[in-house]
């Protein structure tokens, strides 16, 4: 009689463990989460925009977490030397819309008086103006271009990786007062002293890397080039630029970059504020192209015109 209640009460305790060891019929599969999470993603990827599954800045992103300074490096040479031929292209269609004014090309004779010793009058000198209309649209200045490259590659990314670090950081996170101090730090303090510095390295270059009709240029008669000096004094030519050139250039510089810094600072992240500040700094070189470069298409063409 024992003995049937044990072995009873042992089958009622096997049962038990036979049924709490059995997974419920209303469990879902261990693989459910994961596929619902796959399904998620899919969903968002569906939905992220387009331009961030282009391969192309996907290429970009990778190389920017594999070799970021090298990558920079070369777009930002890359969108630099775009900067001035942009400046190239504009200046030279609207030179080439206005400058022909619908005259035929060919040679025209101009009188102008002529005083004698005395200051009198004393008859009229003959002048020969080429109307060519190839004076009036001239080739891209491919040196010029070079130079910006140059600088873009090796003075502006090097030098803008490491302080955008220095900024992120020194100054960490999105907030009102951290987007402000950095904003603070690039521009009131930064800025002040890169555009002069890159501005005195773009003379430099232009001593150093002469373009060939240039320098018979500057053998000849240099009266023509008011703007900038262009003789061999290379601290004169610098000072000169930088007294003309700094004070214009720095005040649109804070009209375009203290907004697009905001910008950045507050939502571009860390790895690609050097891309962000390229794709602004296209357009700011352009108007630094033609800012370092005004009033010397006009002389190429005074020059050619003597020339011809």
């Amino acid at each position: 009689m024992h003995a049937y209640k044990i072995s009873g009460a042992s089958r009622a305790v096997g049962f038990r463990r036979l049924t709490s060891n059995k997974a419920p019929r209303d469990a879902p599969p261990p693989s459910a989460p994961s596929a619902a999470a796959s399904s998620t993603s899919a969903a968002s990827s569906s939905t992220s925009p387009s331009i961030l599954r282009n391969p192309l800045l996907q290429w970009y992103v990778t190389k920017l977490d594999t070799h970021p300074l090298t990558t920079k490096i070369v777009s930002s040479g890359l969108i630099s030397g775009s900067g001035d031929l942009l400046c190239q292209y504009l200046i030279r269609a609207e030179k080439s819309g206005s400058g022909g004014g619908g005259q035929e090309s060919g040679t025209q004779i101009i009188t102008t008086p002529l005083a004698n010793e005395e200051g009198g009058a004393g008859g009229d000198a003959v002048v020969e103006s080429n109307n060519d209309s190839s004076h009036n649209n001239p080739s891209f200045d491919w040196i010029r271009t070079l130079r910006f490259t140059i600088l873009g590659s090796f003075l502006v990314a090097p030098v803008v990786h490491r302080w955008y670090g220095f900024l992120m950081s020194s100054i960490p996170g999105t907030s009102v007062s951290s987007v402000s101090k950095r904003l603070f730090c690039d521009q009131g303090l930064f800025a002040p002293i890169f555009l002069p510095t890159f501005i005195s390295c773009l003379t430099v270059l232009e001593h150093v890397i002469v373009a060939p009709d240039e320098d018979e240029r500057r053998k000849g008669d240099g009266g023509a080039m008011q703007h900038h000096d262009h003789d061999d004094d290379l601290y004169s030519r610098i000072t000169t630029r930088l007294r003309n050139d700094v004070p214009d250039a720095m005040l649109v510089s804070w009209s375009m970059w203290i907004p697009s810094m905001a910008f950045m600072f507050a939502v571009v992240p860390g790895k690609f504020q050097v891309l962000f500040s390229n794709g602004v700094g296209f357009v700011w070189n352009a108007y630094l192209s033609w800012r370092t470069h005004e009033g010397e298409i006009e002389a190429d063409m005074m020059y050619k015109d003597v020339e011809g």
